[in-house]
C-alpha cells in the first residue's frame, strides 16, 4: 500500500546526492538519522537505524529499526525495515538529473503487512509523518550535500 511521495530539487550533481546518502547507509552519520552496519555483502547492507523525529513545541521522539539497505548504484537506495515500529515498510529514493545542474530526489513509500485494516491503519498515520520526515531530511540532505562541494 502506497504511503507517501515527496520530490524536492536540489542545486547538485546526483552523484554527489548519491555520495551523501549512502554514507548515511554506511554509518557516515547525520543529524536525524544515524547507522550502524551490522552486515555487508557487496552492496547489500544489515543496519540498525536511529531516528529522530521532531515533534511540535520542541520535542522528539527517537527510535531504532533495523533495515536491509540496498545500495543501487548510479542513483538508488532501497530500505526494507525488518524491525521497529514501522516494520514492513519499503523506502526508495531515486535521485535524477533535473533542468540546468539541479537533481530531482524522490522518496516513495510502501507499506505491507500481511493483516489489511492494520496496513490501512499505518498509511493512514504514517503518511503526514512521512511527509514531514522528509522535508526535514531534505533540509539536512541539503545542508550535507553544500558542505561537501
Amino acid at each position: 500500500m502506497h504511503v507517501a511521495t515527496v520530490t524536492d530539487t536540489f542545486r547538485s550533481a546526483p552523484d554527489r546526492i548519491y555520495r551523501v546518502l549512502k554514507g548515511v547507509a554506511e554509518g557516515h552519520g547525520g543529524e536525524l538519522e544515524w547507522a550502524e552496519v551490522i552486515d555487508r555483502t557487496g552492496d547489500r547492507l544489515l543496519c540498525d537505524f536511529w531516528t529522530e523525529i521532531q515533534l511540535a513545541r520542541g520535542h522528539s521522539f527517537r527510535f531504532r529499526t533495523r533495515e536491509t539497505v540496498e545500495l543501487d548504484p548510479p542513483f538508488q537506495l532501497h530500505y526494507r525495515h525488518r524491525s521497529g515500529p514501522s516494520r514492513g515498510l519499503a523506502e526508495t529514493i531515486s535521485i535524477g538529473a533535473a533542468s540546468s545542474g539541479l537533481a530531482r530526489v524522490t522518496y516513495r513509500a510502501f507499506y505491507a503487512s500481511p493483516r489489511r485494516p492494520f496496513s490501512l491503519l499505518f498509511a493512514f498515520f504514517a503518511k503526514p509523518v512521512a511527509h514531514l520526515f522528509m522535508r526535514a531530511h531534505y533540509r539536512e540532505l541539503r545542508r550535507s550535500v553544500e558542505r561537501s562541494r
